[in-house]
């Protein structure tokens, strides 16, 4: 899985504003970052040489996801949007961020340029222009991509999964995309709708039109078998009754 990857060119950001947020910086790796304004889409600046940055998000006191972004020392190279629709009801929302490395003679995580270029946005621009995207096979809309998985035909509609790391063009953050198309030339992107869990991030698998109810899910339901990949790898189970969007 991590062999043979393809990295592809990030989507440019939409225009975006800065953002007006909190930050505490709690040690020379470690700070806070309070979310106040809730857009759409929080545009996370990354670089691809700099070191690894954990982010917990933190609602309450509740952790709701985590994932691993490069973000931005001392240049952007490209931005990947943070969706903040998925936590509308939550009344605070908080980034523990924590970077991986020493900084102790640089100054720290406060130096980073990221802070000054984050920035918020209702969207996010997937027009997929660059020069040398394929424009015949299938490519995400933004990020990196390895095999596909759980691939499968329902009422004139083809559906792919396929291994996705929406947060960079290299392999993190192990997670289902899924995109749709009615030819297999033309692709549509729906999300991400398996994610890395409490059980660990997504690996491959595979997935059915479930058409006799068998597994008691509902008629037509989409059951998707996968590997979890947490301290061990273990066997999951998902299902959508929702043609696979969720």
């Amino acid at each position: 899985m991590k062999r043979n990857i393809l990295s592809v060119l990030i989507a440019l950001a939409s225009i975006g504003t800065a953002c007006a947020q909190e930050t505490q910086f709690l040690s020379n790796n470690h700070c806070l970052y309070r979310i106040q304004q809730k857009d759409k889409c929080l545009l996370l600046p990354v670089q691809e040489s700099a070191e690894m940055s954990n982010i917990k998000v933190i609602a309450g006191n509740k952790q709701m996801k985590s994932l691993n972004v490069r973000l931005a020392m001392n240049k952007v190279d490209y931005y990947v949007p943070f969706y903040l629709d998925e936590f509308n009801e939550e009344k605070t929302l908080a980034l523990d961020i924590h970077v991986n490395g020493n900084y102790r003679n640089d100054g720290g995580i406060s130096t980073f340029t990221c802070w000054k270029n984050i920035k918020t946005a209702e969207s996010f621009d997937t027009t997929n222009s660059e020069q040398y995207r394929p424009l015949y096979h299938h490519t995400p809309a933004y990020g990196w991509m390895n095999d596909p998985n759980g691939m499968f035909f329902k009422d004139g509609v083809w559906h792919l999964y396929f291994q996705h790391n929406p947060y960079g063009s290299q392999w993190e953050n192990m997670t289902w995309g899924h995109s749709t198309s009615t030819d297999l030339i033309h692709w549509t992107f729906q999300g991400d709708p398996v994610q890395p869990d409490a059980w660990g991030a997504i690996f491959s698998g595979s997935s059915v039109v479930d058409k006799n109810n068998t597994a008691g899910f509902g008629e037509n339901a989409i059951v998707a078998l996968y590997t979890s990949a947490g301290e061990n790898q273990t066997q999951s189970m998902a299902y959508s009754t929702d043609n696979g969007k969720t």
